[in-house]
């Protein structure tokens, strides 16, 4: 599976959505939100540095130059738009979060499993583990959904996955960073948090609600990765209203 940024910059329009994906993930997340934006509406699908490569270039990754990244994207896209909104998944969410309370052209954000509060579930291990060792069934559909969301070449090798913990441990570092400003967050913000989620919380729910003035609404059916398809039909439709 290809993992590219898909990038387009609509001459002389004022709006302009950026897509975020989360930490090991893909561009391809968002594939079916794209087609929902107004052709006279840019669009900016960001890769992060280290993604859609080798195990061994994520390890060679960091925090500091995924926050850059977006950072800069951001910076670049306001030089041509009045305004800026930002669709995330995950740990996108959380570099969201971090501009729209930095800069004032960010006027919308559509944020997906924020991961304020973590908490693993073992099906969230086994699926790894199934992903790692090949042996993903058709049916098994959440296993499925997260073997479609990584944006890594898997490498057979378990040594070269020791270069994956420092990446966490910032993702951690950065989490506890996020809460402590989250009551700055402004912006006109719509979260949806997966009553299933195999990796956050749903402690989160009521963290997002009490610190943020944000729309928080829980999807009872979906997973971290997976979602259930009225879930998703009902997604689509407030992305739709989203992007207006």
């Amino acid at each position: 599976m290809k993992h590219k940024e898909f990038i387009r910059i609509v001459p002389e329009s004022e709006k302009a959505i950026l897509f975020i994906h989360g930490i090991a993930g893909t561009p391809n997340h968002f594939d079916e939100f794209i087609g929902l934006v107004p052709k006279d509406v840019s669009v900016y699908n960001m890769l992060l540095d280290g993604h859609g490569k080798k195990t061994r270039d994520f390890s060679a990754s960091s925090m500091r130059k995924w926050k850059e990244q977006v950072c800069n994207t951001v910076d670049e896209l306001l030089k041509e738009h009045k305004k800026i909104y930002i669709a995330a998944h995950s740990m996108g969410t959380l570099f969201a979060i971090g501009e729209a309370i930095e800069k004032a052209g960010i006027e919308k954000l559509f944020l997906l499993a924020v991961p304020i509060k973590l908490f693993v579930r073992p099906a969230a291990l086994f699926s790894a583990f199934k992903i790692y060792l090949g042996k993903v069934s058709e049916n098994d559909l959440k296993t499925q959904a997260m073997k479609n969301c990584c944006g890594i070449e898997l490498s057979k090798n378990p040594f070269e996955y020791l270069g994956w913990i420092p990446r966490f441990l910032e993702l951690f570092d950065e989490i506890g960073k996020t809460k402590k400003v989250l009551q700055k967050l402004k912006t006109n913000c719509r979260i949806y948090q997966s009553k299933n989620d195999e990796l956050v919380s749903l402690k989160s729910v009521s963290l997002l609600r009490n610190k943020t003035k944000a729309s928080v609404k829980v999807l009872e059916k979906s997973g971290h990765y997976y979602y259930d398809k009225d879930d998703f039909d009902f997604l689509l439709n407030e992305f739709r209203e989203f992007v207006l």
